[in-house]
């Protein structure tokens, strides 16, 4: 079963997800982009996790 976490607090979001998860991962990261998030920062990773950090504008 895959799962991938989202957080977001108003312009600020974390996503994670398992490695294996990594397809359902990049899918949900770029529909959070086509949704206006922007990328902030690289891929961090820690104990078999990825994160990426996005942000967004609130104009």
């Amino acid at each position: 079963m895959s799962s991938v976490d989202i957080f977001i607090e108003k312009d600020y979001a974390v996503i994670s997800s398992f490695e294996e998860d990594a397809r359902d991962f990049v899918l949900k990261v770029n529909e959070l982009m086509q949704q206006g998030w922007k990328i902030s920062g690289g891929i961090s990773s820690s104990n078999n996790k990825i994160f990426q950090a996005l942000i967004k504008d609130s104009k």
